[in-house]
């Protein structure tokens, strides 16, 4: 066991208990009234311990880091540079892998993984960030081999990522001003990627099923996203550029493919997939527009387009081998300002196509 401590002004380190065998822990602190304490549990903890490390190191003032390990392998890098920043850490079991970087103030961190070889890196840049993870379920059969990555950089972000299931990966990319961002994974092998940049932006992806994937990217200011995946082998692919955007995604079932693309502003999009094999794309660009879709049943396909001005488009399919497509697109100096598309199919082989150049046109579809 190794213990090296290099201290300025009034730091303090403590590392208590580490009594098992195999366990080093290296902590640096340069400045003042920094704290670290490193936990890395007795030979009676009650699990097999052998090969813990932690290593933190601190610059600046009034950081602080807290570790505690109790299992086999377990890994922990903390480096803080700047002041008040805070790591709370404890991982259990097996092989679980945290790595910190913070640099700036008052950003903070609470990483907390059990199970079974779990990762987790986190790298905060900027001002009162702060980032929640728990990894591994408490119940049995736990949960194993998560991944995840947070990056976040500016002033008061906020990354809470909970991995329940087991071999799901998220990765968490935020850049700006108070973004917030929730992933929730209880299922297995579910994939997410969320990024934003600018400022206010919010995505919250849900994932209870398996094999799903949700891509979130949002540029702007005051945009949001959810996505809900259930099932198995949902597709959700969500791009916002611009502001005041929604958008709202809701799978169930099995083999649904939902993708929207919204910029400008005012843009307002929602798909529900509650069958098989559906596929839903939205693409709106200009001022206002807003389309929803609901899909029930099998093989049912919807692609809603608007580009122009106050576009409004709505489908609702139910049953099976549905086709509906919709492109509405306005001229110039606002074109009589909307046009409105409603289509209702319910049953079965029904097809429906609405085109819509100009202003003012209203046109509505209903086949059973």
């Amino acid at each position: 066991m190794k213990i090296q401590i290099s201290l300025l002004a009034a730091a303090i380190a403590i590392s208590s208990h580490a009594m098992a065998d195999n366990n080093t822990s290296d902590v640096d602190q340069t400045g003042f009234m920094n704290k670290a304490k490193v936990g890395q549990t007795s030979r009676d903890g009650g699990s097999l311990n052998s090969s813990h490390d932690s290593d933190i190191d601190q610059t600046g003032a009034f950081n602080k880091a807290n570790t505690y390990q109790n299992g086999v392998n377990h890994t922990i890098r903390v480096n803080q540079l700047g002041g008040a920043n805070k790591v709370k850490s404890q991982q259990y079991s097996s092989t679980n892998t945290g790595i910190v970087n913070q640099t700036g103030a008052y950003n903070s961190v609470d990483l907390n993984q059990k199970s079974y070889k779990h990762l987790t890196r986190v790298t905060q840049d900027g001002f009162a960030n702060h980032s929640e993870s728990w990894q591994g379920a408490s119940g049995s059969p736990a949960g194993r081999e998560n991944t995840l990555v947070v990056t976040q950089t500016g002033v008061f972000n906020d990354s809470m990522a909970t991995q329940q299931g087991s071999y799901a990966i998220a990765r968490v990319s935020q850049t700006g001003y108070q973004h917030a961002s929730d992933v929730m994974q209880t299922g297995e092998y579910n994939r997410a990627r969320v990024t934003q940049e600018g400022r206010f932006n919010n995505s919250t992806v849900s994932q209870t099923g398996e094999l799903g994937l949700a891509v979130v990217t949002q540029t702007g200011s005051r945009i949001d996203s959810t996505v809900t995946q259930a099932g198995a082998n949902q597709v959700a692919r969500v791009t916002q550029d611009g502001s005041s955007h929604d958008s709202l995604v809701n799978q169930s079932n099995a083999n649904n493919t939902a993708r929207v693309t919204q910029s400008d502003m005012l843009q307002y999009s929602d798909i529900s997939q509650t069958g098989s094999e559906n596929l839903a794309i939205n693409s709106q660009s200009g001022y206002s527009n807003y389309a929803i879709v609901e899909q029930g049943g099998t093989n049912s396909d919807s692609l809603i387009t608007q580009t122009g001005y106050n576009d409004h488009a709505r489908v609702q399919q139910t049953g099976s081998g549905h086709s509906s497509e919709v492109l509405q697109q306005a001229g110039g100096i606002l074109s009589f300002v909307a046009n409105r598309a409603h289509v209702v199919q319910s049953g079965a082989m029904n097809t429906a196509s609405v085109t819509q150049t100009g202003g003012g046109n209203v046109a509505s579809v209903m086949q059973y």
